[in-house]
């Protein structure tokens, strides 16, 4: 039974590298030669060609060898790989009715490739895919008069390293599916990518520039807009009209003529974040009538004439979250309100407007907004931080800022990293620097921190004379922490109190530092994190660091005096 199993085990891994064998041996290269070798009398060069493809297998690879062909249009209908290692240019057919220069057409087409091609249709597209799904374009030069790569009821494709110029769309996306367009150049055509009843689609990482819109979504959900570069379009660098579940992220949009982002009719579960919205006429233009569930976080919209702009048809939503963003430098308003036809006022969440005082914010009077603080401080030994904060909390989830720091004349720009900007001088700084004034420009506003310097001084006083505070107040004064005083044994003091006398080497910290009458709440937290107990025999100091460790001390007295105790008397019964 044994060699029976064994025998069917060898058998059935035969059998898997015959059918693998078989495979192998079926798919072929079918090399297509330079145009003039194709001469047959009555066929176009063309439907030479066409042959040659309709005989071919699936899975087989059409490889065309040739530098260039005119007037061809060629339909696949089966999985080919085709495919030119030299640029090879092909010119379209003006004659033909499919107005294409590649048509894959059908289910049975799944799988095809066309990729490293030069194609130049001037009636028509350039690849056309209808109907079918598996497909990838890739690495192709596409000028075409309507489309460059016409996508339509089709599913799962991949285009991606082509460059697409001069035609009407770059890329046209409709009734379809499981689509990924990934590191194309897209210019000069009417429109970059468009997008109409198209759902499930990733746009990433393309640069898109020089269109009349660079992206166009209509009637679409589930689109994914992430790294890309949208410049110089003539009209909206993305453009969105009754459109479901959008994200748009981490993308540069700039130096469109007239939108950056526009919206119009719905606009519905839509996450903005992580953009850079430059230079455009409005960064971002709202005039659509649903706008449910909009997100609009951690976004930079500076540098152009209107930041946020609400249109005339744009319709509230509870459920938007407008905050955490970089709204300033926009030579307009940072945020315009006066084309709404339903709102004289409007509320969104806190954002950083350039500036903490509101008559330097450059927002519209009819909206509401809390406005992101920014605060300078030292953290000591030379270290200066720019925070920027909204009711006490520092904004971990703003945008990149720069913060530009001043001291005697020098100059240092630095880029926040969660909502912090932080500047380094040196240990030294402050000792050298001290009473001088750093200043820094956040926005439109300057901010000043004068700089101020602690000498690290030892209150161990050994009974003697006491550093701050003359005799008879024992524990009072010193930096704000703890004191001994007068002569003998001190107490545990926070210098709270009036101490005798004042110690004219302290130098107040730069925020609420202990001075001649109090303590700053940075030494109470020090003292209360590190007591010091002194005991004095007149000659020796004895010190323990910490209360508790005196405590210990004491029990270990106490248990080892019971323990002599106890043996003691156990020797005594004994002796009885």
């Amino acid at each position: 039974m044994k060699n029976k199993k064994n025998i069917l085990i060898v058998l059935l891994f035969l059998s898997l590298i015959a059918i693998m064998s078989i495979n192998t041996a079926t798919a072929k290269t079918i090399n297509i030669n330079d145009a003039s070798s194709y001469n047959q009398t009555g066929l176009s060069l063309s439907e030479q060609i066409q042959k040659i493809i309709d005989t071919a297998t699936s899975g087989d690879t059409i490889k065309f060898l040739g530098s260039f062909y005119e007037d061809l249009t060629l339909t696949i209908n089966k999985k080919l790989n085709i495919i030119s290692n030299s640029g090879t240019t092909i010119r379209g057919s003006d004659s033909s009715l499919l107005k294409t220069i590649f048509f894959i057409n059908g289910s049975s087409a799944s799988g095809t490739t066309i990729s490293g091609f030069n194609l130049d249709n001037e009636d028509g597209n350039g690849i056309t895919l209808n109907n079918t799904k598996n497909i990838k374009v890739s690495k192709n030069n596409i000028t075409a008069k309507d489309s460059g790569v016409s996508v339509s009821k089709s599913s799962n494709i991949t285009i991606n390293n082509n460059n697409i110029t001069k035609s009407d769309e770059g890329i046209s996306l409709k009734d379809s599916n499981n689509i990924y367009v990934e590191n194309n150049k897209l210019d000069n055509n009417n429109e970059g990518i468009s997008l109409d009843s198209t759902n499930n689609v990733d746009i990433k990482s393309n640069n898109i520039t020089n269109n009349k819109d660079g992206i166009s979504l209509k009637n679409t959900k589930k689109t994914n807009i992430i790294n890309n570069k949208v410049y110089n379009n003539k009209k909206s660098g993305i453009y969105s009209y009754k459109t479901k579940d959008t994200q748009i992220k981490n993308n540069n949009i700039k130096n469109n003529e007239r939108y950056g982002i526009l919206t119009e009719n719905t606009l519905i579960n839509l996450t903005l974040k992580n953009n850079s919205i430059f230079y455009n006429h409005y960064g971002i233009r709202l005039d659509s009538i649903d706008n449910s569930y909009v997100t609009m976080k951690t976004n930079s919209i500076r540098y152009n004439v209107e930041g946020i702009s609400f249109g005339p048809n744009y319709v509230d939503s509870k459920t938007k979250d407008i905050s955490s963003n970089d709204i300033s430098s926009n030579t307009g308003k940072d945020v315009e309100l006066r084309d709404s036809n339903y709102y004289d006022t409007l509320e969104i969440g806190p954002n950083w407007y350039g500036a903490n005082a509101n008559y330097l914010a450059n927002i519209c009077p009819k909206l509401k907004s809390e406005m992101i603080q920014f605060k300078l401080k030292s953290a000591g030994n030379g270290v200066y931080m720019g925070i920027f904060t909204y009711n006490g909390q520092t904004m971990t989830d703003l945008p990149p800022i720069d913060v530009l720091f001043i001291v005697n004349g020098k100059e240092i720009w630095v880029t926040t990293v969660n909502g912090v900007a932080t500047v380094n001088f040196g240990k030294d700084f402050d000792k050298n620097q001290a009473g001088g004034i750093l200043n820094a420009i956040a926005g439109v506003e300057t901010f000043q921190l004068g700089i101020t310097y602690t000498e690290n001084i030892n209150n161990n006083n050994n009974g003697k004379t006491p550093v701050n505070g003359g005799t008879g107040n024992p524990g009072n004064g010193g930096l704000g922490g703890l004191g001994i005083g007068g002569n003998g044994l001190g107490t545990i003091g926070i210098g709270t109190g009036s101490p005798g006398g004042s110690n004219p080497s302290s130098n107040q910290l730069s925020e609420g530092a202990s001075s001649s009458s109090g303590s700053s709440s940075a030494a109470q937290s020090s003292t209360q994190q590190a007591k010091v107990i002194n005991i004095d025999d007149g000659e020796n100091l004895f010190k323990i660091e910490d209360s508790q460790a005196l405590g210990i001390l004491i029990i270990g007295l106490l248990l080892g005096s019971i323990i002599v105790g106890y043996m003691l008397r156990r020797d005594k019964k004994i002796s009885f």
